[in-house]
């Protein structure tokens, strides 16, 4: 063999030395790896089997767990409640407080429902006591009878200035007496003595026994229009008759004012109203 042959199997060797290096280094790297893959797929099997365990534990004592959160749910429900209840009982006691210092107010109201009793007396059959009253607020606008059981005064204005021009009437009757008076809204009627109602619930003022005294009568209503002979109570003594339009007392509205000595004949017609004083006269 010459040294070309042997150079030539020498490097022929070597070359299959190396080959055989790389492929047991290639042989020792794929065990390597399948190896590691079944690692890892175990660690994934053993980390899923593990779960269901920690899965199973919660929910094979669900009672157990459950009642200690339903004791804390209690602890904390229950201050609720105890904060709450106090709460209500200040919301119902303004209410209690409230209706107390209503029910007060009311008395102190009390005494002022005289005058709406005065407006409603004209409605009524009740009497008008004395007092002072705005007409159309205290008593309503309208004719009126005032009797008298002793001396009473009536006093009539167009407002309360004090002023002698806002005088619309003064009246005076004694003994057992009568007059009518017609008020106007807006005026201040003053009554001192006596009582008085609206006409239409007024004590009728006819005589039983026909014979007409002291006092105010309207014709046709309270005795019938035509002539009469008045004559005086006391022969010794003078009386006194007057023939008005109107109930106003309103010296402009006086038709006949005279007096009575003897006998006095007059003519009366409806609608009037006829004044007498210390007389009388008598219907047949």
């Amino acid at each position: 063999m010459n040294k070309k042959q042997l150079r030539w199997s020498v490097v022929s060797a070597a070359v299959l030395l190396i080959a055989l290096i790389i492929a047991i280094a290639s042989n020792k790297e794929t065990p390597e790896t399948t190896t590691d893959k079944p690692a890892s797929s175990e660690t994934l099997i053993q980390d899923t089997t593990t779960e269901p365990p920690t899965k199973t534990t919660l929910t094979e004592h669900p009672e157990k767990e459950q009642p200690k959160m339903n004791e804390t749910e209690k602890d904390v429900r229950e201050p609720e409640k105890a904060i709450k209840e106090p709460s209500t009982k200040p919301a119902t006691e303004p209410p209690n407080t409230v209706s107390d210092a209503s029910s007060t107010q009311p008395s102190t109201t009390v005494p002022k429902p005289a005058k709406p009793e005065k407006q409603t007396a004209p409605s009524t059959s009740a009497s008008i006591n004395g007092g002072t009253y705005l007409v159309g607020t205290d008593i309503e606008p309208g004719e009126y009878l005032v009797f008298s059981n002793g001396l009473t005064l009536l006093e009539n204005t167009k407002d309360q200035s004090g002023n002698p021009d806002s005088i619309v009437f003064n009246v005076a009757l004694d003994g057992h007496s009568h007059t009518y008076v017609t008020l106007r809204e807006g005026e201040n009627f003053t009554l001192k003595g006596g009582e008085m109602y609206p006409v239409a619930s007024a004590p009728s003022i006819k005589p039983t026994n026909g014979i007409y005294k002291d006092g105010q009568y309207k014709v046709g209503t309270d005795l019938p229009a035509g002539s009469y002979t008045l004559l005086v109570d006391d022969q010794s003594d003078i009386g006194f008759y007057e023939i008005s339009k109107n109930s106003r007392q309103d010296m402009m509205d006086l038709l006949v004012s005279d007096v009575v000595e003897g006998e006095t004949s007059i003519n009366i017609t409806n609608g009037q109203y006829l004044t007498i004083r210390n007389a009388y006269l008598e219907v047949q």
